[in-house]
């Protein structure tokens, strides 16, 4: 079966909405929207503030037997070299520190620390040092560059595309950036594309998924890509590929492992 739940967000009912959301935006380093805070995207700790209804108490979780804090949200960290950067940037900011970074022999060895927010919420973050803890580079994709001649045209087109909302505020003079559900980023740079001449046949430099490749297939040529590569079908996937008006080339790619079998 093709998987069906992309990703979940905790609800947290606080006191007094405004605060808590300056609290998780400024000193907890969270994305905070109207419709939900996160951090490093849908898939990384992902939650939902939601105003008390009048004179009803917030309620985070009780400690469980033999704990002294009740933890409400587990966020699991690459390294130790990750977790510790995380605590120093906490730290500095002013957050509310329930427990300091300790080390549990037994599960690693595990390690972590606790932030409380403003109603009392526990969050823990912790990991395992790793078998990549040498590495300083982490082993995800960040960001993604495309570079394109017209910052505006492209920056509608591709919020068009993936349904993205274009915000003032992830705008840095010629570029802009798209915080995408995964954590990562797609960077659209017009910085000295002006007179660039088109790249006509480079590689795929982004693959993108869809529930529906025939729809995906209408769609991207209705905002303007260039046809590629038409519709290619497997029994585990089909795919097409399009270009943008500035030569960066895209595969849409429908995964289907329950049709393998037919």
């Amino acid at each position: 079966m093709a998987k069906q739940i992309g990703t979940s967000l905790t609800v947290f009912m606080v006191s007094d909405l405004a605060a808590s959301r300056r609290y998780y935006k400024d000193v907890l380093g969270f994305d905070v929207t109207d419709w939900w805070a996160v951090r490093d995207g849908l898939n990384g700790l992902a939650l939902k503030l939601h105003q008390a209804p009048g004179s009803s108490p917030v309620n985070p979780n009780s400690p469980e037997p033999g704990s002294d804090i009740g933890i409400d949200v587990y966020a699991y960290v690459e390294n130790w070299t990750a977790l510790d950067e995380l605590f120093r940037e906490f730290k500095a900011k002013g957050a509310i520190i329930a427990r300091e970074p300790v080390v549990y022999a037994e599960g690693g060895p595990w390690k972590e620390f606790i932030v409380e927010d403003p109603d009392g919420y526990h969050l823990a973050f912790g990991g395992i040092d790793g078998s990549r803890a040498h590495c300083s580079i982490f082993p995800h994709i960040n960001s993604v560059f495309l570079w394109v001649r017209n910052l505006e045209r492209a920056v509608d087109t591709y919020a068009k595309l993936m349904g993205l909302e274009v915000r003032e505020q992830d705008r840095y003079g010629h570029l802009h950036l798209f915080r995408l559900d995964n954590g990562s980023h797609l960077m659209l740079d017009s910085n000295g594309m002006e007179n660039r001449p088109v790249q006509e046949n480079g590689p795929v430099l982004i693959k993108l998924g869809t529930s529906d490749i025939d729809r995906a297939f209408i769609e991207a040529q209705e905002l303007g890509f260039k046809l590629v590569y038409g519709i290619d079908r497997y029994p585990h996937f089909s795919y097409f590929n399009i270009r943008d008006e500035d030569g960066n080339t895209l595969m849409v790619c429908q995964d289907h492992p329950g049709d393998a079998g037919k």
